[in-house]
């Protein structure tokens, strides 16, 4: 039976990291390609308004329309790209783009986000980085979809020898014995800490919210 889990752990993993590749290829496509593609035809169309003799007002506001139509495509594919693939975690580190994470959350969703770190080291390796913040994006989604609460509270905090991902919510809560509700995204969070011999704990009770605590050890190269 143990060989059987960590045989079936394994290919769950290998499932994530291959996810997260083609995650990356498609945001990079979405991003070099199809906005490429989106700003020539929003180029052409600007072209086409001019061509349009100023006493044909219907005309130039028909296709002034279609522009602004195709500009809020391609704030919609951006962010979708982001999504997928967030290039601030490469450029600006974990803390910078979890606090990122929560402003944008808390913007687009009826819930306040609050977002705390503290000695949160600067070189942290891809792989670590890539999972807090995928751990943290399922924890704020299911936060939202299940608990009903206005306010979710995240940190993040830095030892000598780990880095510790907790995201509280004041919420429904839940009874962790009989309720399974987190299905796919629980399995998920939890093989994409064991890859980088990480712990995920929950506590959470019916109408005293929910608490995720991931904690990964960081190793001294």
């Amino acid at each position: 039976m143990r060989a059987a889990d960590e045989a079936l752990s394994t290919v769950t993993q290998r499932l994530i990291a291959a996810q997260d590749d083609e995650r990356a290829r498609l945001a990079r496509e979405l991003h070099d390609d199809v906005t490429q593609q989106l700003a020539l035809l929003n180029m052409r169309l600007d072209g086409l308004a001019r061509a349009v003799p100023a006493s044909v007002t219907d005309g130039r506001q028909r296709i002034n329309e279609a522009r602004e139509d195709v500009l809020k495509l391609v704030q919609d594919i951006h962010a979708l790209s982001h999504r997928l693939h967030p290039p601030r975690l490469e450029y600006l580190g974990i803390a910078p783009a979890a606090a990122a994470l929560c402003r944008e959350i808390s913007s687009q969703q009826s819930v306040e986000v609050s977002f705390a770190a503290e000695s949160v080291p600067e070189s942290v390796s891809k792989r670590i980085v890539l999972c807090l913040y995928r751990v943290l994006q399922e924890s704020l989604q299911n936060a939202i979809k299940h608990s009903g609460t206005p306010k979710v509270a995240v940190s993040l905090r830095g030892a000598a020898d780990h880095i510790e991902l907790t995201v509280d919510d004041f919420g429904a809560g839940f009874d962790l014995e009989t309720n399974h509700r987190w299905g796919l995204g629980l399995t998920n969070m939890n093989e994409r800490l064991k890859a980088v011999d990480g712990h995920l704990a929950i506590r959470s009770q019916p109408q005293h919210g929910t608490s995720i605590r991931a904690r990964v050890p960081l190793r001294q190269e």
